[in-house]
C-alpha cells in the first residue's frame, strides 16, 4: 500500500499484515472491530440496547418531565453508539505503542467502565420511574454525582485520544483529517465542560418557558417554549463526529492538506455552540413553536 492510497483512505492501514489489511472495506462492522474490537463492541451493544428500551415505551404508560421514562435510555444508548463507534475508528489510526500505551488503555477501559455505570443508572432510574438527572432524593443526588464524574472522564477519554492522534507522526493521516480529529476532541472536551457544567449548576435544562418536555422539538426533545441548555451540549458533544467528517469530506474532495478549511470549519463550528448556548440563556427556543 503505498502513502497517497493511506492518505486518502479512511480505513486504511500502511501494511496489509495489519489487522485491519484483511477487513473488507465493503463490511463496516468488520472495519470497525478491526480498529478497536472491545470498542466497536460497545457501540454496536448500545445500538441494540435501543431495541427493548423502544419496546418498553409501547407497554410502560409512566412519564417523567411529562414524557415517556424510556425515552432519555433510548436516546443515551444511541449518543453512546456514536460515542464508542467514533473512538474505535479514530483508534484504528494510531500505532501498535500507542494502542498499548497506558493512555491507549485508558481511553479503551475508561471509556468502556464508565459508559457501563452511566447507562446501568439511567436504565434503572427508567425501570424504578425516577428521573436520572436532576433527582433531589439522596440516593439520586449521590448517582447523579458519580455521573458527573464519570462525564468527565468520558470526555477526557476523548482528548486523550485526541492528543495521541496530534503526537503521532508515524502514521499516514491526511493533514485536513488529523486536523479534524484532534479539533473535535478539543472542541467536544472543553465545550462539554462549559455547557454541562452550567447546566449541572442551573439545575435543569430549562431556561424560562414551560418547565416539561412535552411537545419538544421532534426526535431531540428540545423545548420549544424556552432556552434549553441542551442543545449547546449536544452540539459540544458531538464536535467528535462533526468535525473528524468535516476532515474526512475534504480528504473525499481532493484536498487532503485542507488545513484553513478545517479550521474555519472549527471556529464556525464554536461559534454554533456558542450561539445556541447564549440563545438558550436568554430564554430563547432553539426552534419556537
Amino acid at each position: 500500500m503505498n502513502t497517497t492510497t493511506a492518505l486518502l483512505d479512511p480505513t486504511a492501514r500502511p501494511s496489509a499484515s495489519t489487522p485491519l489489511g484483511n477487513a473488507s472495506r465493503l463490511d463496516p462492522l468488520r472495519v470497525l472491530h478491526a480498529r478497536q474490537p472491545e470498542l466497536a463492541t460497545a457501540a454496536w451493544l448500545s445500538l441494540l440496547a435501543m431495541v427493548p428500551c423502544l419496546f418498553a415505551m409501547l407497554v410502560d404508560p409512566r412519564t417523567v418531565n411529562d414524557i415517556n421514562v424510556w425515552i432519555k435510555p433510548t436516546k443515551f444508548f444511541a449518543s453512546f453508539a456514536a460515542y464508542y463507534a467514533t473512538l474505535a475508528w479514530v483508534f484504528g489510526y494510531l500505532p501498535r505503542s500507542a494502542r498499548g500505551s497506558v493512555a491507549g488503555r485508558f481511553v479503551v477501559r475508561g471509556a468502556l467502565a464508565v459508559g457501563l455505570y452511566e447507562m446501568g443508572w439511567i436504565v434503572l432510574s427508567a425501570a424504578n420511574g425516577v428521573p436520572s438527572h436532576f433527582n433531589v432524593s439522596t440516593v439520586g443526588r449521590i448517582a447523579y454525582g458519580l455521573a458527573g464524574i464519570g462525564s468527565i472522564v468520558l470526555m477526557l477519554t476523548i482528548l486523550v485520544q485526541g492528543m495521541m492522534i496530534a503526537r503521532d507522526r508515524t502514521m499516514p493521516i491526511a493533514p485536513a483529517l488529523r486536523w479534524g480529529i484532534v479539533a473535535g476532541a478539543v472542541i467536544a472536551f472543553v465545550a462539554t465542560l462549559i455547557t454541562a457544567g452550567y447546566m449541572s449548576m442551573n439545575g435543569g435544562h430549562w431556561v424560562g418557558g414551560v418547565p416539561s418536555d412535552a411537545y419538544g422539538l421532534p426526535l431531540f426533545g428540545w423545548s420549544r417554549t424556552g432556552g434549553d441548555l441542551r442543545v449547546a451540549h449536544f452540539f459540544a458533544l458531538h464536535a467528535q463526529q462533526a468535525l473528524p467528517a468535516l476532515g474526512l469530506s475534504a480528504v473525499a474532495l481532493g484536498r487532503p492538506n485542507a488545513r484553513g478549511t478545517v479550521l474555519l470549519g472549527a471556529f464556525a463550528y464554536t461559534g454554533l455552540i456558542a450561539f445556541t448556548f447564549v440563545q438558550a440563556l436568554l430564554g430563547v427556543p432553539f426552534v419556537a413553536r
